[in-house]
C-alpha cells in the first residue's frame, strides 16, 4: 500500500463480505489504487464458507482480514470499527468497485466544510457483463443537502448511497454504528440518523461502481435474489418507519427541524405542517395504519379550529400516496388499509382527505411507467379510495 500523503486525514475502509470471493478481488484491488491511499482496509469475512479468506490472504499486509461467525452485516462493520484507526470511515460493499479519486474528492469536500460529520458524493450503476467505463454506465448524481430540509428529505426518499459516505469515526462510535436488528435497511437507516445528528458535505462526483447482478445478497437469514429485492426491502422499510416514528418526535419532521419542541407545545400551523411531513415519510416507509392516525390527527386539529384542508395539504396528500411502499403496502394488505380509511369518515374533511389520497393513485397510475395490468390496478383502488 502507498504510503499516506504528510499530513493527510486518514480512511479506515470496512469491508463486510459473506460468501462474495468472486467480487472481493475488483473490490480490494479498485481500494488499493486509490490516488490519496486509505490507512487500512478491513475485511470483515462474517462467516463466508467459499474461497475468500484465500483471495484475501494474497493482498498480505495490505489488507487487514477478520474472520467472524455469521451475524449480518452491521455485526461485521460494528466489529472493524472497534479497530479503527482513521480519522474517517468508509464502509464499502464487497462487490462495488470504487473509482481511483474516491478519497481524494471527498477528502477535497471535506476541506471547505471543517465543520461536516459526513460527505456524501455520487456513483455509477454498472450492469454486470457489460462495459464498465464512467461514460457507459448510468451516473447517479444526489442534489447537494437543503438547508434545513436535509433531514426530513432523507425520511422521505434514499437519495443518496451510504457507499459514498465517509463519516468521522468518532461520530460513528457515538451512534453505536449499524444496527444490529437490521438485516436489511441498515445502511439507510444510519444514512438517517446521521443526517439528524450532523452536517453534510458534498461531492457531486462519482466515486464508484454499484454493481447490478442477479447473484443472491443478504444474510442467510434473508438471503434473496434480484427478483425478490423488493420484498425483502418493502419488509425493512416498515421497520425503518416505525423505528422513526417511535423515535423522533413530531417537531423534528418540520422544515426546519424543532428539536426541542413538545407535540402539544407546536402551534397549530406548525403542528399542522409536521403531520403533513410525516404522513409522507410513513408512506415513504409503507407505514400505512401510521398514515392513517396522522391523517386523523389532522383532521381533529382543523376541526378544533373549524377549518377545511387547504390546496396545499391537499396536493401534500396526494403526493405523500405516490411516496415509496405507500401503494403496494396498502394493495397487499387492501382489506385492512381500506377498512382503516373508513374509519375516518365520522370526522369534519375526510371527504376532501381520501378524495386527494384517492387521485395520488390515479396520478400514479398514469403519471408512472407501468405494465398496464399494475396501472388498471393503481387506478382501481384510487376509484375506491376516493368513494371509501
Amino acid at each position: 500500500m502507498k504510503p499516506l500523503p504528510a499530513g493527510a486525514a486518514s480512511v479506515s475502509v470496512i469491508v463486510p463480505t459473506y460468501n462474495r470471493g468472486h467480487c472481493i478481488e475488483q473490490c480490494l484491488d479498485s481500494l488499493l489504487a486509490q490516488t490519496v491511499p486509505a490507512l487500512e482496509i478491513l475485511v470483515v469475512d462474517d462467516g463466508s464458507h467459499d474461497d475468500t479468506r484465500r483471495r484475501v490472504a494474497r493482498y498480505g499486509a495490505g489488507v487487514t482480514y477478520i474472520h467472524k461467525t455469521n451475524g449480518g452485516k452491521p455485526s461485521a462493520v460494528n466489529l472493524a470499527l472497534q479497530r479503527a484507526r482513521g480519522d474517517w470511515v468508509w464502509i464499502f460493499d464487497d462487490d462495488d468497485i470504487a473509482l481511483p479519486q474516491a478519497n481524494a474528492l471527498r477528502l477535497a469536500a471535506l476541506a471547505t466544510q471543517p465543520d461536516a460529520g459526513f460527505v456524501y458524493a455520487g456513483h455509477l450503476v454498472w450492469t454486470e457483463g457489460t462495459e464498465r467505463s464512467p461514460a457507459a454506465c448510468r451516473p447517479h448524481r444526489p442534489p447537494p443537502p437543503l438547508p434545513g430540509a436535509f433531514f426530513f428529505e432523507l425520511m422521505r426518499s434514499c437519495y443518496w448511497h451510504l457507499g459514498t459516505a465517509l463519516v468521522r469515526r468518532e461520530l460513528m462510535l457515538d451512534l453505536g454504528g449499524l444496527d444490529p436488528a437490521l438485516l436489511s435497511g441498515e445502511d439507510y437507516d444510519l444514512q438517517m440518523r446521521l443526517a439528524r445528528v450532523a452536517r453534510p458535505a458534498y461531492c457531486a462526483d462519482p466515486i464508484f461502481y454499484f454493481r447490478k447482478h442477479a447473484g443472491a445478497r443478504g444474510a442467510p437469514t434473508i438471503r434473496y435474489t434480484a427478483g425478490e429485492r423488493a420484498t425483502v426491502f418493502r419488509r425493512f422499510s416498515h421497520m425503518l418507519g416505525l423505528k422513526l416514528r417511535g423515535t423522533v418526535p413530531l417537531a423534528e419532521f418540520l422544515v426546519p427541524p424543532q428539536p426541542a419542541t413538545p407535540d402539544r407545545a407546536l402551534p397549530a400551523a406548525a403542528r399542522a405542517s409536521a403531520l403533513l411531513n410525516r404522513i409522507e415519510v410513513m408512506c415513504n416507509h409503507g407505514c400505512m395504519a401510521e398514515m392513517l392516525q396522522d391523517v386523523e390527527a389532522l383532521l381533529q386539529l382543523h376541526a378544533q379550529d373549524g377549518r377545511t384542508l387547504a390546496a396545499h395539504e391537499k396536493a401534500a396528500l396526494s403526493r405523500a400516496m405516490r411516496a415509496g411502499w405507500a401503494y403496494e403496502a396498502s394493495a397487499l394488505d387492501w382489506p385492512v388499509f381500506i377498512a382503516g380509511a373508513r374509519r375516518l369518515k365520522h370526522h369534519p374533511g375526510a371527504r376532501q382527505a381520501l378524495l386527494s389520497m384517492g387521485m395520488g393513485w390515479l396520478r400514479l397510475a398514469w403519471g408512472y411507467p407501468d405494465t398496464r395490468r399494475r396501472r388498471m390496478a393503481k387506478a382501481l383502488h384510487g376509484i375506491r379510495l376516493a368513494a371509501a
